[in-house]
């Protein structure tokens, strides 16, 4: 009796349970299923093997049906963040997307364009004032016969030549970062070139003002000409180095190398130089001259003089900013690598 109950018993088990791994083939429970498990294994790790690109792994079908989404997410965000570089000369050089346009411009790019035109603004501002200054007030320009009118040129061209030449000599690298590297230099040059020609004759000026007065004005007594003579000195030998340096032929790329922090930091202190000197002439010219009324009052020759201090001190701030900030510093172009080596392959 218990036998035949037995047997029908495992007949009824045998019956439900290929119903039951038709229904459910992943519960462990029942009849195992290998052929259907092994397929589901696989599809999923041949989907996260062309996902990834990466040697197919043996996971479990939960770890595999979980595995499937993140990888198709991290393969579609790499795909949008990573972006294609070119190496030329040992400098990799920044693709530029197709379409990127204004919108996917570096914000610091953005930021310094701003502020370059905001000192050609104040630059621009600074000498047209300083111009109406002495024009409307100090009776304009004159020669040798009229040594007060000739001592005019004096804050003109060195507010030209000394201030704003040399702050947008400084900047010109920063200003126009797709030219060729040589063009700059040579416009570097000579923006340069042209300030000291300004500058000479500024200081020619103030001294026939001086010598031709009658009486004779002392010479080298205040602490404006001496500051004002230090850093004519020291950007006549600013110039003359960085021309030996980086100008003529002949000397060795290491010492050019070598040289480039202290030609950087001393144009930067021979342009504060005469920013400060500015500043002190301009206070001594402002005693001296406005007497009728007053400096102490404040009169309209007055208030425009200390405007154009004012914009000396943004005008050098901006420069200064602008010339030591990492963010803006000119990236080199394939054009320029293809100089260095040639010239590497010259020596």
């Amino acid at each position: 009796m218990s036998k035949d109950s037995d047997v029908e018993q495992a007949v009824k088990e045998i019956k439900v349970e290929p119903a039951m791994a038709q229904e459910s083939p992943a519960v462990p429970a029942a009849a195992p299923a290998p052929a259907s498990v092994p397929a589901t294994v696989s599809t999923a790790t041949t989907v996260i093997a062309v996902t990834n690109g990466e040697k197919p792994m043996e996971v479990t079908p939960a770890a595999a049906t979980s595995a499937i989404p993140a990888a198709a997410a991290a393969a579609t965000a790499t795909a949008e963040q990573v972006q294609p570089a070119t190496t030329i000369g040992g400098i990799e050089l920044a693709a530029t997307a197709t379409g990127s346009g204004k919108a996917n411009m570096d914000p610091a790019l953005i930021n310094f364009k701003v502020l370059y035109v905001l000192t050609q603004l104040c630059g621009l501002t600074m000498i047209v004032l300083v111009g109406t200054w002495i024009g409307q007030h100090f009776g304009g320009l004159g020669g040798t016969a009229n040594p007060k009118l000739e001592f005019n040129w004096h804050p003109l061209f060195m507010t030209i030549g000394f201030i704003y030449l040399y702050g947008n000599s400084i900047l010109i690298y920063r200003g126009f970062r797709t030219t060729r590297k040589k063009t700059l230099k040579l416009t570097h040059a000579g923006i340069h070139m042209a300030a000291f020609i300004l500058t000479v004759i500024a200081l020619k000026t103030v001294f026939d003002s001086h010598n031709l007065a009658s009486p004779p004005i002392p010479n080298m007594y205040s602490l404006h000409s001496w500051l004002g003579l230090s850093a004519v000195i020291v950007f006549s030998l600013q110039y003359v180095a960085g021309f030996v340096a980086f100008l003529a032929p002949g000397l060795r790329e290491n010492y050019r190398i070598a040289m480039m922090p202290l030609h950087i930091y001393f144009g930067l202190f021979g342009f504060v130089l005469a920013i400060a000197s500015a500043l002190m002439g301009l206070t001594e010219k402002a005693i001296f001259a406005i007497t009728n009324p007053a400096y102490s009052t404040l009169p309209p020759a007055g208030v425009l003089a200390n405007v154009i201090g004012v914009l000396y001190v943004v005008f050098g701030a901006l420069v200064v900013y602008l010339a030591t900030e990492p963010s803006y510093k000119r990236k080199p172009i394939p054009e320029d690598t293809a100089l260095l080596n040639s010239s590497s392959a010259n020596e």
